[in-house]
C-alpha cells in the first residue's frame, strides 16, 4: 500500500501558505515500475515540483519538490529553492528544476541525508550556462515560510537550498551555516539563490557578524577535506598543504582548537587530527596522525600562513604550502 502521507503533508503546508493561488508544476515522466515493490524510479527521483510565482518581498519563484517523502522514498524532508523571477518570465529557469532533482537524486542514491545547518561544496556550476558564476556551494536551512509539517507518520521538514559563494562557505565553516545565513538575510531577501550575484562575505556587516560569532561560539566544522594534504614525521612534523586550502585552514582552525574542539583534516592519505593542549606534541596511530597544538601555535598559523607557496615554521611544526 503506497504511503502518501508525505505528499498529503506537502499539499497541506502549501495550502496553508498559498491557499488557492495558481501554481505551475513540473512533473517527471511516468516511471516504469514492475509490480511488487520499491525499485528505482527511472531517470528521475523527483515526481513533481510545485512552483509559485511571487512578487513579495522581491519577485521570485518558490519551488518545492515532491521526492523524498514519496512512496518508497520516505526520508522525512523535501528540498525547496527560491530563485529570482525576471519581468514577464513565464517559467522558472531550467537549472532550478535540475538543481532540486540533483539534490534529491544524490540523497536517494547515496543514502546521505541533509539537515538544517549542513552545507555542500559543488564540483560543477549549478547552471552550465553560467560557468563563471560565483555561486559554487550551497547551504541548507529550514524554509522560512514552510518550516515543518506534521503527518501521521511523523514530521516533514522543508529544507531550502541557498546558493552561496566559496568565500561565504569559508565564512560559514569558521562559524556555522545558521549564523552566516542570518548575516546574509538583510542582503539576500528570502535567501534567494541568485547565480549572478557577487560574494557578500566581505560586506562589513556580514564580515563583522561572522568574525564576532566565530570568536564567541567557535566553529561547528569538525573536518575539512583537502585535495593536497600530506605529512612527514621523520624529522619533527611537517605538513604539506595545497595553497587553495589555506584560507579554510586559517579561518576554521582558530575557531576550533582554542575552543577545545578537534579539527580533522582529511586528504588522500592518513587523516590528521589537530587537538588542543598545553604543549606541542604528536602521536601516530593506525587511524590518524594526532597533533596537539597550544593556542599560541594555533593563532600563529592563522596569522602567519598565507595561500602562497612557501615554508612556515611554527614552534616544532613546519607547514609547506604547495601550489
Amino acid at each position: 500500500m503506497l504511503n502518501v502521507h508525505g505528499w498529503n503533508a506537502i499539499d497541506g503546508a502549501l495550502k496553508a501558505r498559498y491557499g488557492d493561488a495558481e501554481r505551475l508544476e513540473w512533473d517527471a515522466p511516468m516511471p516504469y515500475r514492475p509490480m511488487g515493490g520499491p525499485i528505482p524510479m527511472g531517470q528521475f527521483v523527483t515526481n513533481t515540483i510545485a512552483i509559485y510565482p511571487r512578487d513579495e518581498p522581491v519577485p521570485h519563484w518558490h519551488l518545492i519538490g515532491y521526492a523524498l517523502t514519496a512512496p518508497y522514498e520516505e526520508r522525512g524532508y523535501e528540498f525547496t529553492l527560491r530563485v529570482p523571477r525576471l519581468p514577464d518570465e513565464p517559467n522558472p529557469p531550467n537549472w532550478a528544476m535540475a538543481q532540486l532533482e540533483n539534490l534529491a537524486s544524490y540523497v536517494s542514491k547515496s543514502g546521505n541525508d541533509f539537515k538544517p545547518g549542513h552545507y555542500i561544496e559543488l564540483p560543477n556550476p549549478i547552471d552550465p550556462g553560467r560557468p563563471g558564476s560565483a555561486i559554487r556551494a550551497g547551504a541548507l536551512v529550514l524554509d522560512p515560510e514552510l518550516g515543518r509539517a506534521d503527518t501521521p507518520l511523523g514530521e516533514v521538514a522543508f529544507l531550502q537550498f541557498v546558493g552561496i559563494t566559496t568565500g561565504e562557505l569559508h565564512a560559514a565553516q569558521s562559524w556555522n551555516v545558521e549564523g552566516l545565513l542570518g548575516a546574509l538575510a538583510p542582503h539576500l531577501p528570502v535567501l534567494l539563490t541568485d547565480l549572478d550575484r557577487s560574494c557578500l562575505a566581505d560586506v562589513p556587516t556580514v564580515a563583522t557578524a561572522v568574525r564576532e560569532g566565530s570568536r564567541r561560539d567557535g566553529s561547528g566544522t569538525g573536518f575539512l577535506f583537502f585535495h593536497k594534504l600530506d605529512a612527514d614525521t621523520s624529522d619533527g612534523v611537517t605538513l604539506e598543504i595545497g595553497a587553495q586550502h589555506i584560507p579554510q585552514l586559517t579561518r576554521v582552525l582558530p575557531a576550533r582548537v582554542p575552543h577545545g574542539n578537534p579539527l580533522i583534516l582529511r586528504g588522500p592519505g592518513t587523516p590528521i587530527v589537530l587537538l588542543p593542549g598545553p604543549a606541542f606534541a604528536h602521536t601516530e596511530t593506525d587511524q590518524a596522525l594526532e597533533i596537539t597544538l597550544p593556542d599560541t601555535v594555533t593563532h600563529a598559523i592563522a596569522e602567519s600562513v598565507h595561500p602562497a607557496p612557501g615554508t612556515y615554521t611554527l614552534d616544532a611544526l613546519t607547514i609547506n604550502v604547495v601550489p
